[in-house]
C-alpha cells in the first residue's frame, strides 16, 4: 500500500476533505456545537451495561490495579473513536463558525488551501464528466448531481460562508486558483474548457441532517474540549461518479509519473544521470503505481482489476473527444486510432499487446517467436515521427521479440544472486485467465519508452554493466594474487570465498550470455535462428542498471570490510596527513585526498585532521582502539586502556543505496519505505545550481572537489566528506514525483561515492608502507629493537612507531613495543615523507582518478584543492617534492 508520507492525487484529495471536515467539527464542538456522530464500522462502541471479567482477564485486572500508578485502562490503549461528518452538515457547521463572534474564529491559510484543492479537483473532473453525457441522458445526469455535483456545491458554499473569516492573502485569487496537478492530455477543442468555473450555482442544496436541526440550545460561552482519541472524517462516497473521479486521478498520476520517467532516460542518454539511479527510480515508479492501484482497490472493494478501472475512465475520455472507443477505422483494428494519444496515455495500446501475449503462455513452456513473423521494425524513423499505426506496430514488434527472453529470464532470475525488476516478476505470473494488473502494463510501457528514447543508444546500459563488472573482476583477481602468501588473522584465507563468489556472479550472469545458454539447453534454437549475443540485455538497460547496483553495493561492502581488517588505507592516511601538515611533503596524493573526503576526516582521524606531533600520535592510538582515558593525566593504573568501541574503521557509504540493498541485492519483495528509513531521501536533497541559473556553478564555501561524469553532470564533494545537500521544507508529506526525483539525485550522487576501488587503494597503500619501512628500518631497529615488525601483516603499525618516535610517548599498553631510549626525533617522519614522495613519483598520485575515468566515466577536478595546497605550502618552508 502507498506509504503514509507519499500522496497520490486522490489520496491528497481525500486528505483535504477530511481536513476540512475535521476543522469544521473541532471548531464547532470547541465552541459548543454537538457534532459527535460515530461512523459505522470504525467507531468505538460504548455500553452502559457492566461486563464481569472472568478467568485470566479478571486476574490481569487485579494485578494491574495492585500496581501503584497503573490503571487497568493503561495496560491497553483504547481505540480512537471515529466520527463521520455528513456532507450535508458541512454548510451548517461553516455557518455556525462564521456566525460565532465571541471571539471571531479565524480560518487558517492551510485550511483554505485544502478547500481550494478539493474544489479545484472536483470542478475539473466535473467539466469533463458533463461533456461526456448526452443531453437526453437524464437519469445519469440526475444521479451525478445527487453525488459528485452536490458535494462540489457544498464545498463551494462552505468556502463562500467562511470567506469573511479567511486571511486577506488567502482570498485574493480564490476564483482563479488552478489545479496543482496536470490533467490528462486533451484535444485542443477541450483544453479551453479546463479553466475553473463553478457550474453548480443553480443547484438546490439539501437541508442539513435532522441531527443538526434537533440539536439542543447551544451555549456559546462553554467551549467543549476535543479528546485526543477522537477522529473526524468526511462521509465516504462509493458512487460510480466518485469511482470515476478516483480513476481520473489514478490515470493522471500515472501519466505524470510516466512523463517524469521518460525525462530521466533522456537525461541518462545525455549523460546527465547514471544508469543505476535512473534504473532504480524507474522500478520504484512501477512499485508506486502498484501501490496506487492497490489503494484504489482498497477504497473501492469489489474492483476486478485494470480492465474495470480502464472501463470507467477511457470511454468517458473518448466521448469528451467526440469519439467512441469501439469505433474502428479498419477491419482488425483493436481500438479507435483517432484517439491513439489517449489510448497510449491510458495504457490501452500496451495492454492490448500484453493481453495477446498472455494468450500464448503455457505453464512451463517457453513461447517461441520467429523474427520477422509479423514483420520487422522500422529503424529508419524516429518513433515520435511515426504514424499512430506505425507506433503501435513498432511497440508490438518490440514486445513480441523480447517476450520469449523475458519469460526465460523470469524462469531463472528467481534463483539469481542479482536483482529482478517488476516487469520480470510480473511476466512470471502472466498466465492465461489471470487478470493483468495495471502496474504490469505500466512496466511494459516503461520498457517500450526506454527503447524509443534511447534508440540506437539502448545498448549503452549493457556496455555500462559489462565495464563495471570487468573493473571489479580485474581488481579482485589482482588482490587475490597480491595476497597469495600474505595473510592476517583478521582475514584468513577462508574469507576469500566471498571474492570468488562475486567473481562467479560476474562470470555467470554478466560476462556470459546466460539466456543464450538456456536457449541452447532447451534446444530452442532448433526452431528459431540463434539470436544476437546478449540480445535482451542490450534492449533492457533497466535490468542492466539493477544488476550494476547489486554488484557495486556488494563490492563496496566486501571491500570496506577487507581494508578494515588490514588497516592499510586508514593508517596510511594518518601518515600522509602528518607529513602534509608538517610541510614535509609538498606533492598532493590525490587518491588519498579523495578517500579522506569521501569518508570524512571525522571517520579517518576521530575528529578534524590533526595538526601537531602529539595529536598525530594520540589520534592514531584512538584509531587502533586505545581508549581516550589512556591519555588522561589522572588515569588510574587499573583502568583498561582498550576502548569499548574497539578499533576505528572506514564506513560503507551511500545511505540511500543501503535502503535499496535488500531489494536489489537479496531480491527482497519490497523496499521498506517508512518515515524513518527514508530520512536520507526526504530530509536532504542535492544542492542545486546557484539561483541565478548559472549552468556551470562554482563550488560553495568549504567544497574541495568536483566529479563530472562524462563531461556533463557535476557531483560536489564537501570537506566533511558528504555530498553537499540542502534540507527539504516538508519531509512529513511528499508528492510521488518529488520522491522519485530525490531518489534519483541521491543515488546519482552516491554512485560516485561507491565507485572508489578500496581494493586498489589497499594494494597501493601496502606497497607504500613497504617502502616506508625499508627507508625507516635502521632507525626503527635502533629505537624499538627487532621485534617492532615480526611479520609483514604488522606493517600498518610502522605508522604508530614513527609517531611515537616524534613524541614523548614511550609505550601504550601492549599495542606497540616501548622505546629503548628517551630520544624524541622527527627524523623518522622526514624519512617517511621522502619515501612517500619517491613512491608517488614512481607510481603516480591519481591511480584512483584514472580508474574512475576509465571504468565509470568520472572526471575529477582537483584544481581548487591543488591551488589551496600550493598556497599553504608557500606559507611554510616547503618540503619533499
Amino acid at each position: 500500500m502507498l506509504p503514509d508520507f507519499l500522496q497520490s492525487s486522490f489520496k491528497r484529495y481525500k486528505q483535504d476533505t477530511d481536513v476540512v471536515a475535521t476543522w469544521l467539527a473541532v471548531k464547532a464542538k470547541q465552541h459548543g456545537y454537538p457534532v459527535d456522530q460515530p461512523s459505522g464500522k470504525d467507531s468505538s462502541k460504548s455500553s452502559s451495561a457492566s461486563k464481569r471479567l472472568k478467568g485470566k482477564a479478571r486476574k490481569q485486572a487485579k494485578e494491574d490495579a495492585s500496581q501503584p500508578g497503573k490503571s487497568p485502562a493503561a495496560s491497553k490503549p483504547s481505540p480512537k473513536a471515529r466520527y463521520t461528518i455528513k456532507i450535508r452538515d458541512f454548510v451548517a457547521l461553516a455557518e455556525f463558525i462564521a456566525g460565532y463572534t465571541n471571539p471571531v474564529i479565524q480560518v487558517p491559510v492551510g485550511l483554505v488551501k485544502a478547500l481550494n484543492r478539493a474544489i479545484e479537483l472536483r470542478a475539473q473532473h466535473n467539466d469533463r464528466s458533463r461533456q461526456s453525457r448526452s443531453e437526453d441522458d437524464k437519469e445519469a445526469r440526475i444521479n451525478a448531481d445527487a453525488t459528485h455535483s452536490y458535494f462540489l456545491g457544498i464545498l463551494d458554499r462552505v468556502r463562500e460562508v467562511l470567506k469573511p473569516r479567511m486571511p486577506a492573502e488567502a482570498t485574493t485569487n480564490i476564483a482563479t486558483q488552478s489545479a496543482e496537478n496536470t490533467s490528462m492530455p486533451k484535444s485542443p477543442e477541450t483544453k479551453e474548457q479546463d479553466d475553473f468555473t463553478n457550474m453548480f450555482d443553480m443547484l438546490d442544496l439539501e437541508e442539513p441532517s435532522q441531527a443538526f436541526l434537533d440539536a439542543p440550545g447551544l451555549s456559546h460561552q462553554a467551549k467543549a474540549q476535543i479528546p485526543a482519541e477522537v477522529l473526524y472524517e468526511a462521509e465516504t462516497d462509493q458512487s460510480r461518479e466518485e469511482k470515476y473521479l478516483a480513476s481520473h486521478c489514478l490515470f493522471q498520476d500515472i501519466c505524470n509519473i510516466r512523463s517524469f520517467i521518460r525525462q530521466l532516460w533522456v537525461n541518462y542518454k545525455e549523460h546527465h544521470l547514471s544508469l543505476v539511479s535512473v534504473s532504480v527510480a524507474t522500478n520504484t515508479a512501477i512499485c508506486l503505481v502498484s501501490d496506487m492501484e492497490e489503494e484504489f482497490i482498497r477504497r473501492f472493494p469489489g474492483t476486478s482489476g485494470f480492465e474495470e478501472v480502464l472501463g470507467l475512465f477511457y470511454p468517458v475520455q473518448c466521448l469528451i473527444r467526440g469519439e467512441r472507443p469501439e469505433t474502428k477505422q479498419q477491419a482488425g483494428d483493436l481500438f479507435n486510432f483517432k484517439v491513439y494519444d489517449l489510448a497510449e496515455d491510458c495504457l490501452v495500446t500496451t495492454y492490448t499487446t500484453m493481453s495477446s501475449l498472455q494468450d500464448i503462455v503455457e505453464p512451463g513452456i517457453l513461447p517461441v517467436y520467429k523474427p520477422g513473423h509479423f514483420g520487422f521494425r522500422d529503424r529508419s524513423k524516429d518513433w515520435d515521427d511515426m504514424t499512430p499505426r506505425g507506433k503501435f506496430r513498432e511497440d508490438q514488434l518490440i514486445l513480441f521479440e523480447a517476450f520469449p527472453d523475458l519469460v526465460l529470464l523470469s524462469m531463472i532470475t528467481s534463483r539469481s544472486p542479482l536483482a529482478e525488476d517488476e516487469l520480470i516478476r510480473g511476466v512470471r505470473d502472466m498466465l492465461p485467465g489471470r487478470p493483468i494488473p495495471l502496474w504490469l502494463v505500466f512496466a511494459g510501457r516503461c520498457f517500450l519508452d526506454t527503447q524509443h528514447i534511447l534508440e540506437r543508444a539502448v545498448g549503452l546500459g549493457h556496455e555500462h554493466l559489462t565495464r563495471t563488472s570487468e573493473a571489479m573482476k580485474l581488481s579482485i583477481i589482482e588482490n587475490l594474487t597480491f595476497h597469495k602468501t600474505l595473510r592476517i588473522e583478521n582475514w584468513p584465507k577462508s574469507n576469500d570465498f566471498q571474492f570468488t563468489e562475486v567473481l562467479g556472479v560476474i562470470d555467470s550472469w554478466v560476462l556470459r550470455d546466460v539466456i543464450a545458454e538456456r536457449r541452447r539447453k532447451i534446444k530452442m534454437n532448433d526452431r528459431v535462428p540463434e539470436a544476437e549475443p546478449f540480445f535482451l540485455l542490450k534492449q533492457y538497460p533497466l535490468i542492466c542498471g539493477l544488476f550494476a547496483f547489486a554488484l557495486k553495493a556488494r563490492y563496496q561492502e566486501l571491500c570496506v570490510t577487507f581494508v578494515n581488517a588490514w588497516g592499510s588505507v586508514l593508517y596510511t592516511g594518518h601518515l600522509y596527513n602528518a607529513v602534509r601538515q608538517e610541510k614535509l611533503l609538498r606533492r598532493l596524493w590525490k587518491d588519498m585526498e579523495l578517500a579522506i573526503m569521501l569518508q570524512s576526516p571525522e571517520v579517518f582521524f576521530v575528529g578534524n585532521s590533526p595538526s601537531s606531533l602529539e595529536e598525530y600520535d594520540r589520534r592514531f592510538m584512538l584509531t587502533i582502539g586505545i581508549s581516550a582515558t589512556a591519555f588522561a593525566s589522572n588515569r588510574r593504573k587499573t583502568t583498561s586502556m582498550a576502548s569499548t568501541k574497539g578499533p576505528r574503521s572506514l564506513k560503507e557509504l551511500g545511505p540511500v543505496w543501503k535502503l535499496f540493498g535488500g531489494r536489489y541485492c537479496n531480491n527482497d519483495r519490497d523496499v521498506a519505505f517508512t518515515s524513518e528509513s527514508i530520512k536520507p531521501i526526504i530530509e536532504s536533497k542535492l544542492d542545486k545550481d546557484d539561483e541565478d541559473g548559472d549552468s556551470d556553478p562554482t563550488l560553495k564555501s568549504g567544497a574541495r572537489l568536483v566529479a563530472t561524469q562524462q563531461g556533463a553532470s557535476k557531483t560536489k564533494i564537501a570537506t566533511s566528506g558528504s555530498l553537499l545537500r540542502k534540507r527539504k521544507r516538508n519531509p512529513s508529506s511528499i508528492q510521488a514525483l518529488d520522491f522519485l526525483e530525490d531518489i534519483t539525485n541521491a543515488l546519482h550522487a552516491e554512485g560516485f561515492e561507491l565507485s572508489l576501488d578500496y581494493l586498489q587503494m589497499h594494494r597501493t597503500c601496502w606497497r607504500l608502507l613497504r617502502l616506508v619501512n625499508d627507508k625507516c628500518k635502521p632507525k626503527l631497529l635502533e629505537m624499538f629493537g627487532g621485534g617492532y615488525l615480526e611479520k609483514e601483516s604488522q606493517l600498518p603499525f610502522v605508522v604508530g612507531y614513527i609517531f611515537m618516535a616524534a613524541t614523548n610517548t614511550s609505550a601504550l599498553a601492549n599495542s606497540l613495543l616501548p622505546k629503548r631510549t628517551g630520544e624524541v626525533t622527527s627524523r623518522l617522519l622526514l624519512m617517511a615523507a621522502e619515501a612517500i614522495a619517491e613512491f608517488l613519483q614512481r607510481e603516480g598520485d591519481d591511480t584512483q582518478a584514472q580508474a574512475l575515468r576509465k571504468w565509470h566515466g568520472y572526471n575529477i577536478d582537483y584544481s581548487e584543492l591543488t591551488d589551496s595546497s600550493t598556497a599553504n605550502d608557500e606559507d611554510g618552508e616547503g618540503g619533499t617534492q
